[in-house]
């Protein structure tokens, strides 16, 4: 009941997100509510019935017979004001009663003269709006036809928590399959990802033992290559899609250097994610990268540093990766007499496995390493 000394237990923002929980706002017509809107109306004997649905800005019709539209304006509303009493309003004559007489659709087109409704009222007390007879001219209602609307507004609100439960069945049914097809491409994923790996790891043991020239060297060399490896996986592992920080990545190489008191390393660009067929061999090549500067480039000099510069160009709805390693202030470059397994990497193995195109060049002032690659934009697991 609404008057001067008792409110309702619920306030208008419950009301309306009570309302919204229907799913059924500018939904299209369905048989299960025309059907009740066409039994008011021969109960009643009226030309018009609607099922009217109040939100903050309008009353829509889930079910019309009469009035021909789909909303009006709040202004235009009589349910707005019968939701709000308990039980069924009638209105014998709408011009005669002060709240209703200058009602657009009473004062004007199509001079509405009759009302009925009984209000729309969840399981928990909160009233939707209302289903309503009109008529255009004054009238009166016996018992047994308001007692017919009463009955059918409860099976209007019926109907109204089945397709709620039938909604939030199918939400359901529809996450759940989300989660397993997320569960089969993660295991599709792993099984890819530990083949990788493998196939990797056994490169760099033969790799490694063949540019090494004691058990110790081929030690330390292999264990930093694992390290690093293993540092680009966690990387994968923590992130929801499967990718990783391009600058994540490079700072996991130069992290060493972050602390110093005069910068030894610049990163420059913006953030992009990587798949994990390009982050591990790209977090690979930043790994050997930064090997070399440590043993003959920039980074073995007091005053050298290095600038890692990337950024994505687009074309046709391909996006591909620029990403440039320059060095800086170390000692003078030469091309090295024998390959070893960073220029393998950084010459062959990055254009084959990321369809890349490589430029290395070692200029006196310090070494430049170039690469493009396509980026993979494909989500491995789906959102939701």
């Amino acid at each position: 009941m609404l008057n001067d000394k008792l409110l309702p237990a619920w306030t208008e923002r419950d009301r309306l997100a009570s309302l919204r929980s229907y799913r059924v706002l500018d939904t299209p017509p369905e048989s299960e509510f025309d059907d009740l809107v066409q039994l008011a109306a021969r109960a009643c004997g009226t030309p018009i019935a609607l099922i009217s649905l109040i939100d903050e800005r309008r009353q829509w019709f889930k079910a019309e017979v009469g009035l021909g539209a789909r909303e009006t304006p709040l202004d235009r509303s009589i349910c707005l004001t019968a939701m709000l009493q308990p039980g069924l309003t009638i209105v014998s004559d709408l011009t005669e009663d002060p709240r209703f007489a200058r009602n657009p659709l009473v004062a004007g087109e199509p001079y509405l003269r009759f009302y009925a409704g009984a209000v729309l009222r969840t399981p928990d007390g909160v009233p939707l709006g209302a289903l309503c007879v009109l008529d255009y001219v004054p009238r009166c209602v016996t018992e047994e036809p308001a007692s017919t609307l009463t009955m059918l507004a409860r099976q209007v609100m019926s109907q109204l928590e089945l397709r709620r439960a039938i909604a939030e069945r199918d939400e359901k049914l529809e996450a759940s399959h989300q989660i397993e097809q997320r569960q089969a491409l993660l295991v599709r994923e792993l099984h890819h990802r530990v083949k990788n790996t493998l196939a990797t790891v056994q490169a760099l043991v033969g790799a490694t033992g063949r540019s090494t020239g004691s058990f110790d060297e081929f030690y330390r060399s292999f264990s930093k290559r694992v390290t690093s490896l293993a540092k680009t996986h966690n990387l994968l592992t923590e992130d929801y899609w499967q990718t990783a920080s391009l600058r994540e990545i490079a700072l996991n190489e130069l992290k060493p250097f972050a602390e110093s008191r005069q910068p030894r390393f610049m990163l420059l660009g913006p953030p992009v994610e990587l798949a994990a067929d390009l982050a591990v061999p790209v977090g690979m090549a930043l790994h050997e990268l930064s090997t070399n500067a440590v043993r003959y480039g920039a980074l073995s000099a007091p005053t050298g540093y290095v600038q890692v510069r990337w950024s994505v160009a687009e074309n046709e709805g391909a996006r591909t990766l620029h990403l440039e390693w320059k060095e800086f202030g170390g000692p003078p470059v030469s091309e090295p007499q024998h390959q070893g397994f960073g220029s393998t990497l950084l010459q062959r193995v990055l254009p084959m496995q990321c369809n890349a195109e490589v430029e290395v060049q070692y200029d006196k002032g310090g070494l430049r390493f170039a690469m493009e690659a396509p980026l993979v934009e494909q989500r491995l697991v789906p959102a939701y």
